[in-house]
């Protein structure tokens, strides 16, 4: 028997509760800066945990467009709007408050060892911070991903332009 394939992906008001949960904890800045580019961008995990800080800054201020290098070594540039580079901004200032390295070379994501975040632990601290914000169900954090993916399906019916900007193969 196939196993049935279904799409996880936040309503408004789970994705609300889910950054206001990170918000609001005082230890959540790093967890809340990750899942929010997450869901501004439709980032794969595998993606995110690879950004280094040459990715979004430029050494004076956030960069206005995102270059990843995804699936099939393929590069796809995701426009940042001005909320989320503000946030980025805020993020790097956080990340020099907590004496950890801004390089442009270093990790943008970095574990409680000060190395890179491996993708355990983010999903890891997914599931903790589903549980924390009281959302029922199985999600993951490709379920940020599908949450992108809606909700551009929901603003412009256009397949093909959500398959560019997230990287999916055609």
């Amino acid at each position: 028997m196939a196993k049935k394939s279904s799409i996880r992906y936040f309503t408004h008001e789970q994705k609300k509760r889910f950054l206001r949960t990170l918000r609001d904890s005082k230890k959540a800045w790093r967890d809340y800066f990750m899942f929010n580019l997450m869901l501004n961008t439709g980032l794969r995990l595998a993606e995110t945990v690879n950004l280094d800080v040459k990715n979004i800054f430029n050494g004076y201020s956030a960069k206005e467009v995102l270059e990843i290098q995804g699936k099939g070594d393929r590069i796809r540039q995701i426009p940042l709007n001005k909320a989320i580079r503000s946030h980025m901004e805020r993020y790097l200032r956080q990340k020099r408050v907590h004496r950890e390295d801004i390089g442009l070379l270093s990790s943008l994501f970095l574990s409680r060892n000060h190395r890179r975040i491996t993708k355990r632990a983010v999903q890891l601290n997914f599931d903790r911070w589903i549980k924390a914000s009281d959302i029922e169900g199985k999600y993951s954090p490709h379920s940020l991903r599908h949450t992108v993916g809606t909700e551009l399906m929901k603003k412009t019916n256009n397949i093909r332009k959500i398959q560019e900007f997230l990287g999916q193969r055609r």
